[in-house]
């Protein structure tokens, strides 16, 4: 079957791309250099048919890795073009005949050629031992763009190659372009009497023969027993019959028993290296071995140019894939293990939870899944992780308290409280009677109540330190467990340790990529700095939450609703009115989604809801969300500070509502209570971080709604009308009390 690709290849699909970069390279040399199939051979008779320049053509075999059959193949190819001169073949006659010396005078001569030629190769991978690899090296250094040498090759054995590269006297084909494209394989495939293929049934052998032209061919003989099928491509894989044959006579036939059943044991592995096959195979020399196997001819794909890591071609995966369960069932579930300890112990987590799937070891399995939660579920992952739950077994779930817990989290990222409250209080019952999970389960329980702070802000606390105490500095739980502790101590009135233990989540959650955690953590910092009446920092970390909301496409997830609703109150406060009130819808419409969460939360985003409200001027929804957070906040009696924030802000909303203020924007009125202080217009303008045009043109607005026309009018006006509270007063930044 050495010719099975290219025959159809040669009659069918003219290749024209290629030719165009074979014969427009310009340099001396060109190696085709590709597995079998590939169609290096019919790549070489195109090239000979549609160039005027004359072809000297050898297809080489294991004879002529003898310099003497060698160089009796290339007087003969050559002698109708340029014949070889007696110099050169004259000393192979002597009893030791010095190679060097012949060399030597056929790369003089080669490159003094006067009629323009090509020297054609194919199956350079005969030519193994150093005395023929020397006269090929010759061949190769009298080249030149006139005098071409064309080579084609199953391996990478072309001398001095990496030297010729450097020098642009090289151009190489590789399999990749090799690879045919969608247009030529639906050409090929027309052509072999199939019928119609739809874009579907191309679009799914080109997925499953990755565009290997011999396997494409195979296809088609699989495609042509199967008229009037519906679905004709499901059935084609590794294991087809035709490809099992091929595979065997071209890949294996030639190769060590030794290196087939390396092969065989690694086909489970989607990609590889030397220390993981070392580690599956518990062998020492796999790096070494795979380089040889990557360089011969098989179907190993190099992913880096350093050797370093392979895959295999799909079909040959199937194919061995299926060896390995036929020759060797047994060893399967260990080999799955030992590739997920590997992946596990190199940080690939979704690597580790697939080969414990596949080696079987649900409890394995489990505890990985849980292992993935604090990354993978604050970044959104929901999907992969309950397809890692429903492939462990849904009827594990209620038995496994690493799953449960996974579950609970699941809804806890979702905002369904109630339910990650089952699942939570599940999880407790079967740790009764278990003592082999890791301290991160108690973490996860800890964050759960934390979260929920179903008992106020003092069992908040608590439970959050108890997370931290739990699982090592190094944890991503570690981030969640100090912003939930820290903002325990912002709610209780402790703002410094507040800032302490938020500052550093927001580090460590940026750090393992924990996005949820970090743009809460900032979110709460803002806050902290808007209440010291730090305006500008407050403005800058909510606008890196904001953008980290973005970056990582979770807007659309109910526990950024606080995040959101900041974003919207320090927008209102810049006077971004357009993208505050887009936040702030976006925000209400998440709130919407949460159930039974945690009343600090509800509490707080509403709060900052009320405040965004406020300084958009809108005092009616306001108060509505004020009521919704008094609602909430009667169950953390705990909570000092949002209690006061609340308070302010309903001062602010009643304020907004006195008789003549009611006309006044929330941008007048910050410009207006600043007017008492000994500011100037530009240095309100600095204060309240806007162009000094845009204050003279607010100013002047509000002296035409009090009907007054200097300043000092103004400050007298608007004292007499409440809404001034005192010389002096510092306005809220967004138009409202400040937490």
């Amino acid at each position: 079957m050495s010719e099975v690709a290219d025959r159809p290849l040669g009659s069918m699909v003219e290749r024209r791309r290629l030719l165009e970069k074979a014969a427009g390279a310009g340099t001396a040399v060109v190696l085709v250099q590709a597995p079998a199939g590939y169609g290096k051979s019919v790549l070489l008779r195109q090239w000979e048919a549609s160039d005027a320049r004359p072809f000297a053509s050898i297809l080489l075999g294991p004879a002529h890795d003898d310099p003497a059959v060698l160089l009796a193949a290339l007087i003969e190819a050559l002698a109708p073009i340029e014949a070889l001169p007696s110099s050169i073949s004259s000393p192979l006659r002597a009893p030791q005949p010095n190679v060097e010396v012949i060399a030597r005078r056929l790369e003089e001569w080669f490159a003094k050629r006067e009629i323009d030629s090509v020297l054609a190769l194919d199956e350079v991978e005969h030519l193994r031992s150093p005395t023929s690899l020397r006269i090929l090296e010759a061949l190769v250094a009298g080249a030149n763009s006139s005098c071409q040498v064309a080579l084609a090759s199953r391996e990478r054995n072309l001398p001095g190659a990496a030297r010729l590269l450097a020098s642009r006297r090289l151009t190489v084909i590789e399999a990749s372009d090799l690879t045919m494209t969608p247009g030529e394989a639906r050409e090929m495939l027309g052509a072999t009497g199939i019928g119609e293929v739809g874009g579907a049934e191309l679009d799914g052998l080109m997925t499953k023969t990755e565009g290997w032209p011999a396997a494409l061919y195979l296809a088609a003989l699989s495609l042509r027993d199967q008229p009037g099928e519906s679905d004709r491509v499901a059935g084609f894989a590794g294991d087809d019959r035709d490809v099992v044959d091929y595979i065997r006579d071209e890949f294996l036939a030639s190769a060590p028993e030794a290196d087939i059943e390396i092969l065989i044991r690694i086909s489970l592995l989607d990609r590889f290296c030397g220390d993981l096959c070392d580690a599956i195979l518990e062998r020492r020399d796999s790096a070494v071995r795979l380089i040889e196997l990557a360089r011969s001819n098989t179907l190993l794909i190099p992913l880096d140019r350093r050797d370093e890591w392979f895959r295999m071609h799909s079909l040959l995966g199937d194919m061995l894939r299926s060896e390995l369960r036929r020759r060797h069932p047994g060893e399967v579930a260990d080999l799955n293990r030992r590739a997920s300890t590997w992946w596990q112990k190199h940080d690939d987590i979704e690597r580790a939870v697939g080969f414990a799937l596949d080696a079987e070891d649900l409890d394995r399995a489990g505890e990985l899944i849980w292992e993935a939660v604090p990354t993978y579920m604050p970044n959104g992952r929901y999907a992969t992780l309950e397809k890692w739950v429903l492939a462990a077994g849904a009827e594990r779930i209620g038995d496994d308290p690493h799953l449960s817990l996974t579950i609970a989290h699941s809804h806890l990222a979702a905002g369904r409280g109630a339910d990650a409250e089952h699942w939570a209080n599940l999880t407790r019952e079967l740790l009764v009677d278990r003592v082999d999970v890791g301290d991160s389960v108690s973490a996860g329980l800890a964050m759960i109540d934390a979260t929920l702070a179903r008992d106020g802000v003092a069992s908040m606390a608590k439970a959050a330190a108890s997370g931290t105490e739990a699982v090592a500095g190094g944890s991503p739980w570690t981030s969640m467990a100090h912003m939930l502790e820290g903002i325990a101590a912002q709610l209780g009135g402790d703002p410094e340790r507040a800032r302490e233990l938020i500052a550093d989540a927001a580090r460590r959650a940026a750090s393992h990529g924990v996005t949820i955690i970090q743009v809460i953590a900032l979110g709460q910092l803002a806050l902290l700095d808007a209440a010291e009446e730090d305006w500008q920092s407050a403005v800058i970390l909510t606008s890196q939450a904001r953008a980290q909301i973005d970056r990582a496409a979770i807007a659309g997830h109910p526990t950024v609703a606080l995040p959101l609703a900041l974003s919207a109150y320090v927008r209102a406060g810049e006077q971004r009115n357009e993208d505050a009130i887009a936040d702030l819808r976006s925000a209400r419409a998440l709130l919407d989604q949460l159930d039974r969460f945690g009343d600090w939360y509800v509490a707080s985003t509403c709060a900052a809801l009320a405040a965004a409200a406020t300084g958009l001027g809108d005092g009616p929804l306001a108060g509505a969300h004020l009521v919704q957070a008094r609602a909430h906040l009667a169950r953390v009696p705990d909570a000092p500070m949002l209690d006061s924030w609340v308070a302010d802000i309903e001062v602010a909303v009643e304020q907004m509502t006195r008789e003549g203020g009611s006309d006044l924007t929330p941008a007048e009125l910050r410009v207006l209570r600043l007017l008492p202080t000994h500011l100037s217009l530009p240095q309100i303008a600095t204060e309240l971080v806007v162009s000094p045009n845009t204050v003279k043109t607010q100013a002047q607005a509000a002296y035409r709604k009090l009907g007054v026309s200097s300043r000092r009018e103004a400050v007298d006006r608007a004292r007499a009308a409440g809404l001034l509270d005192g010389p002096g007063r510092r306005p809220d930044p967004a138009g409202s009390a400040r937490p």
